[in-house]
């Protein structure tokens, strides 16, 4: 703190600050000098509302001749700038949608990639089989760029293909075809799961032996859309089943408050609603057979063989006829033999059900009344109507109890509404009150320190000065307590007499002292401004501060008060 005490007492006094202020050379240039402030701060802002209201009239990512855009503006007379940065060519907002029309009747548009048309130009002699190729796969890209971009929510985009070759000496080739897509979307916009699945399929049919599982779809942002869609559904794996649920819940409260708001009213009940879908595809066959068993077909078999049996033991001696037993007569031998096949058949059915995702597995349902809604004027709910209304629920809402289906209806009281909310204590009131305040704070500003002292300063200079002269300005001194104190150092140092004297001869002694005195002091010029003699009286006070002392001290006593 020591330290800082000689830095403190070098620096200006206040009362010298003051001083300076009141001086006339600052006086007259305080007005210019706001006046200059204020005419830069509004050069500031209306330089800067211009650039801010300068937009771009296409995207930085279109493919967009410059020099064709600006010579059409050049003709038109339009007024245009580029941005340091991008490149863009940006105009006034005001002439945004003139110069896109004027741009557009001039054909000045944005350029898609070219297609198959690159196939049209003759080739010279000698262009190699890669050379044709290559010209053919930058031609479909550009076929698939224009249909890609067709979509109302792609902006624009850029297709890159790998396309195998084909070999007719190689049967499982190694390498295989793929493609990479990246869309440009509008802002604010979002592709949906088919849309993204419909992209997919676009590009692997246009290429040959290309897999969908192949392409990759990727947004301005980076995301991996592709990773996001079941290809074979064509649905987003995780997306759809949340959308697919939103929809039905929405679905249902939407037909609880058709049923609920022309019976009580908007703010007279609360309903919520869960839904539970089945997200797996399911894919059932069902064989039953039933009734007795019937004959469908049948198939019988009867033989009969009437020689004589082969008898006797293998080998040499098989071939001699055997001895007859002498006491049994020659009898005839036969053999019969007989078969059936009958085949029984059920009454069968075979029943195979495809289940698609999104079938509803359950649903609950809870809603709350307001007692002060109760009919009849009653103080609660009855339990007779609480039935009543949960029967109408439960067909409006489809609730099946054998599904599993929950349906809770009760009855409670529900706060008060809150208070409105006065005009003027709303946050848009509030804001738009505050800048309308801020205005005129500005404006009672600006004529205070700047129009204010300019009227004065150029009334004052269009007034013609009036000449004053010594007796005036003897009455002003005599008159005004600022120039008494001016010219109590006229006064002589033995000015106590002179209070003795009867009133008009001490005015007369103080015109004749101020008169003398005022002879040596150096006056103004005559012709000049009151203010100008009256800071000539304050610098003559404070070199006699003895005089004025004395003066103010007669003074008193000319009022009736004496001095201590």
């Amino acid at each position: 703190m020591s330290a800082l005490t000689p830095i403190l007492q070098r620096l200006p006094q206040p009362s010298k600050i003051a001083s300076a202020l009141r001086s006339e050379a600052v006086s007259k240039l305080l007005p210019v000098v706001f006046l200059a402030i204020a005419l830069t701060a509004l050069v500031m802002m209306f330089v800067w509302q211009n650039q801010s209201n300068y937009r771009p009239l296409f995207g930085a990512r279109e493919n967009v001749p410059s020099a064709d855009m600006m010579s059409v503006l050049d003709a038109e007379g339009i007024a245009y700038r580029l941005h340091p940065e991008t490149g863009q060519v940006l105009v006034a907002e005001s002439n945004l949608g003139r110069a896109r029309m004027l741009l557009a009747a001039r054909g000045v548009v944005a350029r898609l990639p070219d297609g198959l048309e690159l196939m049209d130009k003759s080739d010279p002699l000698g262009v190699t089989q890669f050379v044709q190729d290559v010209r053919f796969r930058r031609g479909l890209e550009g076929e698939l760029v224009q249909s890609i971009t067709a979509l109302e929510p792609v902006k624009s985009a850029r297709v890159h293909l790998s396309i195998a070759r084909a070999s007719t000496f190689v049967l499982n080739a190694t390498e295989a075809s793929s493609a990479s897509v990246v869309v440009h979307l509008h802002p604010g916009r979002e592709l949906e799961a088919e849309q993204i699945a419909s992209i997919i399929k676009l590009v692997s049919g246009s290429v040959s032996n290309l897999a969908a599982d192949r392409v990759t779809v990727v947004d301005q942002a980076g995301r991996l859309l592709s990773s996001r869609v079941d290809i074979k559904a064509g649905l987003d794996s995780t997306g759809f089943a949340n959308e697919s649920v939103r929809k039905a819940q929405e679905g249902l409260l939407r037909n609880a408050h058709q049923l609920l708001q022309p019976i009580l009213g908007v703010n007279n009940y609360n309903v919520s609603a869960s839904v539970e879908l089945h997200q797996d595809n399911v894919k059932e066959t069902q064989e039953r057979y039933e009734g007795d068993p019937r004959i469908t077909s049948e198939a019988s078999r009867e033989e009969m063989n009437r020689q004589p049996q082969a008898l006797g033991i293998p080998g040499s001696l098989s071939n001699r006829p055997a001895n007859p037993p002498p006491d049994e007569e020659d009898k005839p031998s036969t053999a019969e033999r007989s078969a059936a096949t009958r085949q029984y058949a059920y009454d069968r059915s075979v029943t195979t059900i495809e289940r698609a995702r999104g079938q509803v597995k359950k649903i609950s349902v809870a809603v709350v009344l307001n007692n002060a809604a109760a009919p009849a004027g009653a103080q609660a709910w009855a339990p007779a109507e609480i039935a009543r209304m949960e029967q109408v629920l439960r067909g409006g809402l489809g609730i099946d109890t054998a599904r599993g289906d929950q349906l809770v209806v009760s009855a409670m009281a529900f706060p008060a509404p809150p208070a409105a909310v006065a005009w003027y204590a709303e946050p848009q009131s509030i804001f738009t009150l505050t800048g309308w305040g801020l205005s005129a704070l500005g404006a009672l500003l600006a004529y205070l320190l700047i129009a204010r002292p300019l009227i004065r300063r150029f009334t004052r200079d269009a007034t013609p000065p009036r000449e004053v002269g010594t007796s005036e300005l003897v009455e002003l001194g005599l008159r005004d307590g600022d120039g008494a104190a001016g010219v109590a150092g006229a006064l002589p140092a033995g000015a106590g007499a002179v209070a003795a004297l009867p009133q008009p001869a001490r005015d007369q002694n103080k015109r004749d002292s101020m008169g003398s005195l005022l002879e040596n002091y150096n006056l103004p010029p005559p012709g000049s401004p009151v203010d100008v003699l009256v800071d000539h009286l304050r610098d003559l006070a404070t070199k006699e501060p003895e005089r004025v002392a004395e003066v103010v001290k007669q003074w008193v006593q000319k009022n009736g008060h004496q001095p201590a």
